[in-house]
């Protein structure tokens, strides 16, 4: 019948609104914590890989600092007289070095000294590097470095660690002959009083413990100028 308002049974049915089932809600939030945790988990790797490789180059800065510090102190190694030194019957070494435990410790005269400004003072001091227990692990060992202008006497001196995380410190020697001849074999201790003379060359090996718990080795050869 025609102007009634009423719509056939089947367009009735297809007129009627549809939702989402309380199954799919479900469904939609369990694939939305997977996708955030993932994300999550993610973020998460990402930021200790980075922590990692930023304390991994924290390692090689440190390493490089104290080669530089090391080569700088031993090219101006030069054999000193009695500077700044209130005794003129000085009868040490300029080059002693020794070898203990397998470790290394040197001595020596440098003219790596900055000295004050209108100071009466020398640029000549003497340096040296060794070895002492970590505090906070046994296993470890500070690197000191200590730097003495009154040359020849225990006073004046100080001292500070330039690294804590060493495992090794390996100092070996070239003679006037070693660079020249290949199987000379390295001297591993230098005494000036004995070889009158400076080492031509000196060979630095450092291992020291990565964060991530692993000893990394790091080499290098320092040429002594006045030597060569």
């Amino acid at each position: 019948m025609k102007g009634t308002g009423y719509l056939p049974l089947r367009q009735q049915s297809q007129t009627t609104n549809k939702g989402f089932t309380l199954i799919e809600v479900l469904l939609a939030v369990f694939i939305a914590s997977i996708v955030l945790a993932v994300l999550y988990a993610s973020f998460f790797q990402i930021l200790k890989a980075k922590e990692k490789i930023e304390d991994e180059l924290e390692l090689y800065h440190e390493a490089r600092i104290i080669f530089s510090k090391m080569t700088k102190d031993l090219a101006t190694a030069f054999p000193r007289g009695s500077v700044n030194s209130d005794s003129s019957n000085t009868t040490s070494s300029f080059f002693m070095a020794s070898e203990e435990a397998n470790n290394s410790a040197l001595t020596f005269t440098s003219l790596s000294r900055r000295p004050a400004k209108d100071a009466r003072e020398s640029d000549q001091t003497e340096i040296s590097y060794f070895l002492e227990p970590a505090e906070d692990n046994p296993e470890l060992f500070a690197l000191m470095r200590r730097d003495n202008p009154t040359i020849g006497t225990d006073e004046g001196w100080t001292e500070y660690p330039i690294s804590e995380r060493v495992v090794g410190f390996k100092v070996s020697y070239l003679g006037e002959t070693s660079i020249e001849n290949d199987n000379q074999e390295l001297q591993f201790e230098w005494n000036s009083n004995e070889q009158s003379s400076l080492p031509r060359a000196v060979n630095i090996n450092l291992t020291m413990r990565s964060p991530r718990g692993e000893d990394i080795e790091f080499n290098s050869l320092v040429l002594i100028p006045i030597v060569n």
